[in-house]
């Protein structure tokens, strides 16, 4: 599939109109990064769809003429490597992974731990009975089987995934469950009506940035999200990313996940912390949660919570493994879904 047609299709999944592709052009070799699969006409197509929305959000709220559209193959392509090509000015930047990190054969196959966090990182030790260091680690996991292992490390807190096949991601119980659902799904709620005077004058109908005036609530983490509400913040929107007090984040990553945000601690446990979440989230255009299923809703702030205190906001959601099936509330990253659902495998 060419880039015009991951454009076409991923542009169709938001719903945008089709008559808005007209105005974008697509520039750059269809090659830049090497992969059995085409990266980079997903990254261009990516790009294109997220840039061509911000265009049309343009055009509605400033009446004037759809502005094009140019994607550069090669931009596009340095972009998803970002935190690669990042070099610190004056300062050591520490690794991107912890040393436990990474794939390790197992009896029967491989599998991949993920212990960024320093939490998921002791659950897998835990598991083991091996301590954090890469020979010990490698030789314990080499006595499990690798689907046993992952069991076991995700019963424990942990994050880990076996390397499967797309044949045997397709059979396996929630690969099943996930392949129905939609890539992007769509769900319109709330009212027009919610939208007060607030609201009104803080979206201008001019701007010198489409999304000037937009405020966004960033609740994400690691890449995938951060990385989109860093999108956002680069085209104006005002973001600000909410943290639990304590939490530590990759630190390699911040230089390029918080760049144009303002970011804060808040305990959403405490009563002063929901209380400042509350006013926050009634004065939010966008909300945008990396969370699991249902931590949010544990936590008080379920879509019903957050459409009685904003009927207009825009809550946005990423999740590694879907929102139905029985591995819906597992925690999972990129890596890790690359290697049970038949990526890695591949490539």
């Amino acid at each position: 599939m060419g880039d015009d047609a991951l454009l076409s299709s991923l542009w169709g999944l938001l719903d945008g109109p089709a008559a808005a592709l007209d105005h974008v052009t697509v520039t750059g070799p269809p090659q830049v990064l090497p992969s059995v699969f085409d990266v980079t006409g997903w990254a261009t197509a990516t790009v294109g769809a997220a840039t061509l929305a911000v265009a049309e959000l343009l055009a509605a709220r400033c009446g004037v003429p759809f502005p094009p559209v140019e994607v550069d193959g090669v931009s596009a392509s340095a972009a998803f490597l970002a935190e690669a090509l990042f070099r610190p000015d004056g300062w050591e930047r520490p690794p991107i992974w912890d040393p436990v990190a990474g794939d390790y054969e197992a009896a029967d196959g491989w599998i991949r731990l993920h212990t960024n966090y320093a939490h998921h990182r002791e659950s897998a030790l835990r598991v083991l009975g091996a301590s954090a260091d890469r020979t010990a680690v490698g030789a314990r996991v080499a006595t499990w089987n690798a689907a046993d292992l992952e069991t076991e490390v995700v019963a424990a807190g942990g994050c880990a995934a076996a390397m499967r096949t797309r044949a045997e991601w397709e059979r396996h119980e929630h690969g099943r469950v996930a392949r129905r659902e939609p890539p992007v799904a769509i769900h319109r709620g709330g009212t027009s009506a919610g939208v007060d005077a607030r609201h009104a004058l803080r979206i201008p109908t001019s701007a010198t940035t489409p999304l000037a005036g937009l405020r966004v609530l960033d609740l994400t983490r690691v890449i995938a999200g951060p990385e989109c509400t860093r999108f956002l913040a680069a085209w104006g929107a005002d973001v600000l990313r909410i943290d639990p007090p304590g939490f530590a984040e990759v630190p390699s990553l911040l230089p390029e996940t918080t760049a144009g945000k303002r970011c804060a601690y808040l305990d959403l446990r405490a009563r002063d912390g929901a209380a400042r979440f509350e006013d926050l989230a009634r004065e939010s255009d966008v909300i945008v949660s990396g969370l699991r299923p249902g931590a949010l809703d544990a936590l008080g702030f379920g879509d019903r919570r957050l459409r009685e205190l904003n009927p207009a906001v825009v809550v946005a959601r990423v999740d590694a493994y879907g929102w139905d099936g029985p591995w819906c509330e597992r925690r999972g990253f990129d890596s890790l879904v690359q290697m049970s659902t038949g990526i890695a495998a591949r490539g």
